[in-house]
């Protein structure tokens, strides 16, 4: 049975002519009332003020529903029985009234002109996206060190350099909220990855603009969804073969960038099958992938001595 309950009906849910927010601000959560306490005073603290903020609670026991109604009484509280991340994003989307749609992940933190700095850019182009980079910390919000293989992120087409990084994020991209429905949404048959998925959607029909400072906290926790995996990482690769597939002219448009991204996978699949004690197969046939897409004499010399 899907059960669905708004805790609160604001004001703009009983008088339509009232003027609808500019962004809306989604917040998907599951049993993390603590560090959702957190989330939601660092979007109360925006300089920037246009904004509802939603939260689809996919399932929580935690007391998560009496938290919000006794503390954030103007958060528009949506829950469902646990379907997972994606669905829950989607559920904030069908009940959005902004013209922007962003997501904050519930154990993240906005920085305070995040949304301000965010928007900016799509003042002058309304049909964009817009994207930030984070800052990490650890479970109790002490920063941790950040690791980026780029310093400078890219404007406009970004697809060839999200192929090879995902540099856009579930939490900071401001998005159209009428191209995220186009879009389908969140894939919710992905655990995880849905927010790779949208991404590379998303960048191959319209521009992005690069935010040149961070603009959220990054929480790092045992039970962040984001954690690397052979799993995980087997699912990056399946969602770049069915993105090529639906866009074929991406491969020629790309080939090099796409095979880099490839061999970079297959190595890396090669050693998390070695860490997780996967069969020596699995490791030889992701290693013999990655010389395939990209010759190297140090994927030659990992594959020659797994036979050893």
């Amino acid at each position: 049975m899907n059960m669905e309950i708004e805790l609160k009906k604001s004001d703009g849910d009983r008088n339509e002519d009232q003027k609808s927010p500019l962004i809306t601000v989604g917040v998907s959560t599951f049993n993390r009332k603590t560090y959702l306490r957190e989330s939601l005073k660092s979007l109360e603290n925006q300089t920037f003020r246009d904004f509802e903020i939603i939260v689809a609670d996919d399932g929580s026991t935690d007391g998560t529903q009496e938290m919000i109604q006794m503390e954030f009484p103007e958060v528009r509280y949506f829950y469902q029985e646990n379907q997972g991340d994606a669905a829950a994003k989607n559920k904030v989307a069908d009940h959005a009234r902004g013209r922007y749609l962003v997501f904050n992940d519930s154990d993240d933190l906005f920085l305070p002109d995040a949304l301000e700095r965010l928007y900016a850019p799509l003042a002058n182009d309304p049909d964009g996206c817009s994207y930030g980079q984070y800052i990490t910390i650890d479970s109790t919000g002490e920063r941790l060190p950040t690791k980026s293989k780029m310093k400078v992120f890219p404007n406009g087409n970004i697809l060839p350099d999200l192929i090879l990084h995902i540099i856009v994020h579930n939490c900071g991209t401001l998005m159209p909220l009428e191209l995220f429905r186009q879009t389908g949404g969140y894939d919710v048959s992905l655990q995880c990855g849905h927010d790779y998925k949208l991404a590379l959607e998303l960048a191959a029909g319209t521009g992005f603009h690069a935010i040149e400072k961070p603009v959220f906290l990054r929480r790092r926790h045992s039970t962040n969804l984001s954690s690397t995996n052979y799993e995980k990482m087997s699912l990056i690769l399946k969602i770049l073969n069915e993105f090529l597939e639906k866009y074929p002219d991406v491969r020629g448009k790309y080939g090099a960038a796409i095979r880099k991204r490839f061999a970079a996978l297959h190595g890396k699949l090669a050693r998390e099958a070695k860490k997780e004690l996967l069969p020596r197969t699995t490791v030889r046939r992701h290693l013999k992938a990655a010389l395939h897409e990209a010759f190297s004499l140090k994927s030659l010399y990992r594959y020659l001595t797994s036979f050893l």
